[in-house]
């Protein structure tokens, strides 16, 4: 009977279920909506899980008990509390314990550019730092909540220029052209209008959002928008650094994988490897970019999973 590798890409807006033959490659897939049940709701997010599996039976007569290993990289897996819920949830769709391997979803995003050991810097909505040994244990920095962690991401870099703005608005600092696109932003008449605005934010991913507006104006040299980003790429930095503290590398290239919507940014992304390169003592530092989906990631981690049973 043949056997199969998966990858769930589980993510806060979509969830990605990979397939592929016992040997890595991949021939479909299959997308649903978030499975992060943080995002949404326990309920929601298990129905999405579900679905997924019902797609790939249907698709291409795929059930669980044809996978030899699925890698499961869940976006809100920042605790063992939250495994434990996670695990639930996989549980009820036919697999056992010993098919799966649970982790959090930027665990994937380094795997499908390279390999152990290394870090990945993520920075989209949120932001964290995985550091992935020779022995494949992972380590994390960061993730913890947009109110208290999460710094130097999307939502972050919003914050700070929505901080300023409202601090002009209050008359207690002097005006940047920056401010007026923020407004604009945001669908003030005028700027004494946008504080009110504000009050009525309810949705992360619309402050996170606002960072492009940021990007955008380092892009045209607006010192107020460079200052975030980097200050934003030293928060990041620091924790690389850190992570790269806790792994063994030895004389090995320390490889550092970036990924997430914020990090796609050319300015981001230079300000963040000059602070890294200052932070993190050795040579030789390999950068990359993410290119591969994550799910290409799992998959290629659920056969190096396999080589070392």
């Amino acid at each position: 009977m043949m056997k199969y590798l998966l990858s769930v890409d589980g993510g806060g807006t979509k969830t990605e279920f990979c397939i592929s033959d016992s040997y890595g490659n991949i021939f479909g897939s299959v997308i649903t909506g978030s499975s992060s049940f943080k995002a949404s709701d326990l309920r929601q997010s298990s129905e999405q899980l579900r679905k997924g599996m019902e797609q790939l039976k249907s698709k291409y007569q795929i059930t669980s008990k044809d996978i030899i290993k699925g890698v499961f990289g869940m976006s809100g897996y920042d605790s063992e509390k939250d495994r434990a819920v996670i695990l639930d949830q996989i549980l009820q769709l036919g697999f056992t314990e010993e098919q799966i391997f649970l982790c959090n979803d930027g665990v994937l995003a380094f795997y499908a550019q390279t390999q152990e050991p290394g870090i990945v810097v993520i920075s989209g909505t949120g932001s964290i730092v995985i550091g992935v040994d020779k022995k494949g244990e992972i380590i994390r920095s960061g993730g913890w909540g947009y109110h208290f962690s999460d710094i130097g991401s999307g939502y972050w870099i919003g914050c700070e220029i929505l901080k300023r703005t409202l601090l002009y608005c209050d008359h207690c600092c002097a005006y940047d052209p920056i401010f007026t696109n923020v407004k604009d932003y945001f669908g003030a008449a005028e700027m004494k209008e946008l504080p009110y605005k504000v009050t009525e934010i309810r949705n992360a991913y619309q402050i996170a959002d606002l960072s492009y507006e940021v990007v955008n104006a380092a892009d045209s040299n607006n010192k107020l928008a460079l200052d975030i980003l980097k200050q934003g790429a030293e928060h990041l930095a620091d924790q690389a650094n850190g992570m790269y503290q806790q792994l063994d590398i030895n004389d090995e290239t320390l490889q550092i994988v970036f990924s997430g919507g914020v990090l796609s940014s050319q300015i981001y992304d230079k300000l963040l490897k000059s602070s890294i390169v200052s932070k993190i003592d050795r040579r030789p530092i390999r950068f990359f970019t993410q290119e591969r989906r994550p799910s290409f990631g799992g998959i290629k981690l659920a056969g190096r999973l396999l080589d070392r049973r």
